[in-house]
Formats: C-alpha cells, structure tokens, sequence
C-alpha cells in the first residue's frame, strides 16, 4: 500500500502531481505538465510511471 505525500514535501523528494490538463506532444508518447504543487515543468513518457522535472532529460 502507497502512502500519500504531503503537497509541499512531495516536491522534495521528488513526487510531483500534475495539474488536471496536460498537454500531450502530438506524434511523441510524452505528456507535459506543470505539478500543482510548485509549478515546475513535468514530463511523463510512456513507460514511466512517475513525473519528472523536464530539465532532467536535457
């Protein structure tokens, strides 16, 4: 069972939750985001099952 992460110390350790309307890139399997939480800009690909900062990818 999962425990739930509080808003501002999921940022911390790097859970993310993404605002109710991401973007897809139209011919990629790659979703973009802002997370809720602290704005950042977050990227989800396909087989991935967590959000990421987007700067992480390059």
């Amino acid at each position: 069972m999962q425990t739930l992460v509080s808003r501002s110390g999921g940022c911390a350790i790097g859970r993310h939750l993404p605002r109710s309307r991401h973007r897809d890139v139209k011919g990629e399997p790659i979703q973009r985001s802002a997370c809720r939480c602290c704005g950042a800009a977050i990227v989800k690909s396909a087989v991935s099952r967590r959000w990421i900062v987007s700067g992480l990818l390059g």
